[in-house]
This record gives C-alpha cells, sequence and structure tokens, in this order.
C-alpha cells in the first residue's frame, strides 16, 4: 500500500524549486508549518534525509533529496496528466461510443462511418452491434447502447430521441428480361397481377405491405426471402417483382440473372434514416459530435 501522498511531493518539489520552505509557504499559500511537517511525514515514509535546514541560509537538497526529486516530479506530472484525461472523459471529449445499426442499413453505412471517423479521431472507440429494430430499441433503453442507426419505421416516441439524417425513396426492383425494365419510372397498379417477393424483416415487411396497400394493392406472394440479397436473386430468376429502399448500382445477383432498379411514379412518403438516443440521457459532447459527423457525412 503506498503511504506517501501527492500533496507532500508538490510540497517537497515546491521547496526543491523555491529554495527554502518559506518560500514555497508563500507560493503554496499554506503555512510554513504545514510545509515542514508534510516534508518531514514523506522523509519518514522513505526514509530519506531529502532536506537540509539552515537556520541562516534555508534549505538544501541533499544528495537524496536531489535523486528522490526526479521520481517526485514524475509523480505530479503523472498525476496531472490522469486529472487532464479524467475531464476529457469527464466533459465526454474522448471515450467509447456504443453504436448500433439496422441489420440492412449495416452493410452500406457501419464499416464506413467508423472507418472515417477513426481516422479524424483515433482516441474515440466505437463499439459496433447490428441488430434488428427491436433489439436496438431494447438496448438504447436499457443503456447498452448509446447510439443507433435505423428506418424511422414504427419507432415509439416516449424517451426516444430520432435524429434525421436523410431520406430514402423506395423504388421497385425486376428481372432485367420483365417486359416494363426498360421503363425510367413506372406506377405499382402496373405491376399488380405480378407475384410479388417479400422481404421477410420484422419492421421491413409491414413497411413495404403498407405501401402496397396504399396503392390497393395486395399482390400474390410468390417468395419470401429473409434477406435483401436474397430477394434480388429471386426477382431475377423470375418469381416477381419487389420494393426496396437502399439503391445498389449492381445489376448481378448471386443466383444468376439480372435485375433492375426503377422508380416509382406514385406519390409515396420517403423513408427517413435516423440516429436513435435515449431522449433522458442528455447527450454528451461526445455524442453530439459523432451525431454531427454522421449527418454531414450522410446528407452528402
Amino acid at each position: 500500500m503506498v503511504r506517501l501522498t501527492l500533496k507532500q511531493c508538490e510540497y517537497f518539489a515546491a521547496v526543491a524549486q523555491q529554495g527554502g520552505i518559506a518560500q514555497a509557504a508563500r507560493v503554496l499559500n499554506i503555512s510554513q508549518p504545514a510545509v515542514s511537517q508534510a516534508i518531514e511525514k514523506l522523509e519518514d515514509i522513505c526514509g530519506l534525509q531529502l532536506l537540509l535546514r539552515h537556520h541562516a541560509r534555508g534549505t538544501e537538497l541533499t544528495p537524496q533529496g536531489r535523486a528522490f526529486l526526479g521520481s517526485a516530479l514524475k509523480l505530479i506530472e503523472s498525476a496531472q496528466q490522469t486529472e487532464l484525461h479524467a475531464k476529457a472523459i469527464s466533459s465526454h471529449l474522448a471515450g467509447t461510443i456504443r453504436f448500433g445499426c439496422f441489420h440492412t442499413l449495416a452493410p452500406y453505412y457501419l464499416a464506413s462511418l467508423i472507418g472515417e471517423h477513426r481516422r479524424i479521431r483515433a482516441d474515440i472507440h466505437i463499439v459496433p452491434s447490428e441488430l434488428l429494430q427491436d433489439e436496438l430499441i431494447l438496448q438504447i433503453y436499457n443503456g447498452e447502447l448509446d447510439l443507433a442507426l435505423t428506418y424511422d419505421m414504427s419507432l415509439p416516441t416516449e424517451g426516444l430521441r430520432a435524429e434525421p439524417l436523410h431520406q430514402l425513396t423506395p423504388f421497385v426492383l425486376l428481372d432485367k428480361k420483365h417486359p416494363l425494365a426498360k421503363r425510367k419510372k413506372l406506377a405499382l397498379h402496373e405491376l399488380a397481377e405480378d407475384p410479388y417477393v417479400m422481404f421477410e424483416g420484422p419492421s421491413s415487411r409491414h413497411y413495404f405491405e403498407q405501401i402496397l396497400s396504399s396503392q390497393g394493392i395486395h399482390p400474390d406472394i410468390a417468395f419470401v426471402a429473409n434477406s435483401m440479397e436474397s430477394v434480388r436473386s429471386a426477382v431475377a430468376n423470375g418469381f416477381g417483382y419487389s420494393l426496396a429502399v437502399m439503391p445498389t448500382t449492381q445489376a448481378d445477383t448471386h443466383g444468376g440473372g439480372k435485375v433492375v432498379s426503377i422508380a416509382l411514379s406514385d406519390d409515396i412518403a420517403a423513408l427517413p434514416v435516423v440516429l436513435i438516443s435515449k431522449h433522458s440521457s442528455g447527450e454528451s459532447t461526445l455524442i453530439e459530435n459523432f451525431i454531427d459527423f454522421c449527418k454531414t457525412r450522410l446528407r452528402h
């Protein structure tokens, strides 16, 4: 157990630097006896004689005192650095961000956001998680995540802050061999008799069903897929059309065949992408800075 104190070392260093106990006491704005007692205690703990006390000439360092001074100064400097680091943590200018992302958004945003942020702020550690919407919300409420990137789909309003980043416009995925595949735009009613490929995401399915229903369409679902790549493959293999929100220039699919993306002429609201956090948490400077970074990055 360490018995010497930082204050004792600071008093000793002040005496060494000022050349006497009286001078050190004035600089430290404390009494001379307080300085003397602290140094005597330090000498007793260390088993060293640090000072020679002369009534006429004040004090001077002994050889042991000169040897010990370097260690004392290092201890003081280390304590100062520790205090600065603690202030940085307290003001949330450095530290760790637990960052969640909706699993279908993750391939497009998660690694690129973290990688770019790391290049400009290497002192901030971002811990990523790919989760479903319900899992993201639960972990935000429980304090397991600081922030999460997701769609604004059926988000609860109580206790949750949602910061808009940008919007995604739904479009149609068609087999490249489909008769309408060369169109620039089309309306959903033009596909009303076609079978549909459904993306079976917990929140996503409800969202796409709402779009279809809003246009009076209740399609025959020919294929249900648990990933967007499976959706694309099913479309490319003639199972039907589908809806998507994440644009891609890649026509080829893993299952063979090609798909095309066609804009909708229907009046369908865009899907917001948001950063969610716990509303009552009072965002730290660290979190707010990262939110601002994401806004700048995703609004371009």
